[in-house]
């Protein structure tokens, strides 16, 4: 196939190739977790298109948080996500969370005089 031929290819299905890059539907890959601290505790905010609460899986081991995101799109492709945060001395039982449209909010509690 010659240059032209392949121009022409494209061009004819640049509006596919288009929508396929704004498409709304589609994962999101990167899913954006923001962390910050004070004094008493810190606030996880993860965002990412279609994320609901049933898909973190949280867990604690040699003091590292390690968030666990599976999702599944409308066409069924899946993503797995995994993030590890080094959090010293935070008390695990006491986690707290709050939800909303592909937001979840987390409250890790820092263990006090350890």
């Amino acid at each position: 196939m010659d240059d032209k031929n392949i121009y022409n290819k494209f061009l004819n299905n640049k509006n596919k190739f288009i929508s396929d890059l704004i498409d709304d539907n589609s994962l999101n890959t990167n899913p954006i977790i923001n962390i910050t601290q004070n004094k008493n505790y810190y606030d996880i905010l993860i965002s990412l298109n279609g994320l609901k609460k049933e898909n973190l899986l949280l867990n604690y081991i040699n003091n590292f948080l390690i968030l666990n995101l599976n999702l599944k799109s409308k066409n069924n492709k899946s993503l797995q996500y995994k993030r590890l945060f080094y959090l010293k001395n935070i008390d695990i039982c006491n986690i707290t969370n709050k939800v909303s449209a592909n937001l979840i909010y987390l409250k890790v509690p820092k263990l006090i005089n350890y």
